[in-house]
């Protein structure tokens, strides 16, 4: 006994409804065109839509999105933080690197003696914000400065170059410059999160070991919103102590934007299956009118009115199966092409991304389903006689 045999003794729903679809081929394929046309919408829409959403957040991260600035508040005692403050926040963070800075600025005297101005970070070691791209820094940091990429693309400053900077300090009596000349010993890779510009000295070129900001890096948004509120919670309950700032509820925004607009954009493509749904239900029609003779002589076989519905159920599952399944490959080749654009590689699916696919898929063929309901349930309750007689 061939395959086909076997098949068709086993699934005889099945066969009967494969049958009466290659009758009609070219109701059908329209049917199931219509179906496939609503599945690389939805499909496309939010597989393209989670990519870029991806990109953005990847983006906003890059940006110190997963990090948390601290700053003196208000009602803080001093204007700025002191080892006992940093080890204060330091235990409030627990698992987190703490990043204790004291931003500047001095006065660079470039080879034509004349002067610009330029930020400098006071920090222990450049090497917790950045990585360091040529050169290295000493264990035992001192009279030396590290320069950012941009720093260095900007103006040509080379390893081991030597830069004269001015420094100001108020006194009674005015203001009084300071020349310094420090060795550069260090170039950092390019960076796109906040205090990647300028000059990098020790803290302790400021005279007093104090920072007026402290940047807590965490590895996700989740948990950098976690840790500003716990900082909250503990330095602010009365008075401003800590001024807390993170990136968080813009990657909150961002979400919900993206988020909506997928779900409108979605929204409008599922109209296109609610027609490919009509579709079908007309295709359905049409057939059991046709074969209203040939019901008619199952039924009068043995066949149930449940054995019809099932028929006509599998005939309208299998357009949306067939539909559904060309759609989501059009949809999955136009979802590579969003990821190669967004984020650099075709096969960078995110769990959203494939969500949308499947739920395309699904929403297919339960279109499908819904839509041979009814003309199933009219061709089993049709009487026998009356349908033989055509």
């Amino acid at each position: 006994m061939s395959l086909r045999h076997r098949i068709a003794g086993r699934f005889p729903r099945l066969v009967i409804a494969r049958r009466n679809i290659s009758r009609a081929k070219v109701r059908s394929i329209l049917a199931a065109a219509s179906i496939l046309i609503g599945v690389v919408a939805i499909g496309a829409i939010g597989a393209g839509g989670a990519a870029f959403k991806q990109s953005q957040l990847q983006s906003i991260q890059a940006q110190g999105a997963t990090s948390v600035y601290v700053s003196p508040g208000t009602d803080m005692e001093a204007s700025h933080f002191d080892r006992e403050d940093v080890k204060a926040i330091d235990e409030t963070v627990g698992a987190a690197t703490i990043v204790a800075t004291e931003p500047g600025s001095m006065e660079l005297i470039t080879s034509d003696g004349t002067r610009e101005g330029v930020s400098v970070t006071y920090i222990d070691d450049p090497r917790q914000l950045h990585e360091v791209e040529r050169g290295g820094i000493p264990d035992n940091w001192r009279q030396s400065v590290v320069v950012s990429h941009e720093f260095a693309a900007d103006r040509g400053v080379e390893l081991g170059e030597r830069l004269k900077l001015v420094s100001e300090t108020e006194t009674e009596t005015g203001t009084v410059e300071t020349e310094h000349t420090y060795r550069v010993v260090a170039v950092l890779a390019e960076s796109q999160s906040f205090g990647g510009g300028g000059l990098f000295l020790p803290i302790e070129e400021t005279g007093e070991r104090q920072y007026s900001r402290v940047e807590v890096m965490t590895e996700s948004t989740d948990r950098a919103e976690a840790v500003a509120e716990a900082l909250r919670d503990r330095f602010n309950d009365r008075k401003d102590r800590l001024l807390v700032f993170e990136l968080t509820s813009l990657v909150r925004l961002l979400k919900t934007l993206v988020n909506g607009i997928n779900a409108f954009l979605a929204g409008l493509g599922s109209i296109s299956l609610l027609v490919a749904g009509v579709s079908i239900a007309n295709t359905m029609l049409m057939a059991v009118i046709k074969r209203r003779e040939e019901i008619g002589v199952l039924r009068a076989v043995g066949y149930g009115k449940a054995d019809i519905v099932r028929i006509l159920l599998v005939e309208a599952v299998l357009l949306g199966a067939l539909g559904s399944a060309v759609g989501l490959a059009i949809a999955v080749a136009v979802a590579m092409v969003a990821n190669a654009l967004f984020l650099g590689d075709p096969f960078a699916f995110t769990q959203s991304a494939l969500l949308y696919l499947a739920g395309a898929v699904a929403f297919g063929i339960l279109t499908s389903l819904l839509a041979g309901a009814y003309p199933a349930w009219r061709a089993a309750n049709e009487r026998p006689i009356d349908a033989l007689r055509g």
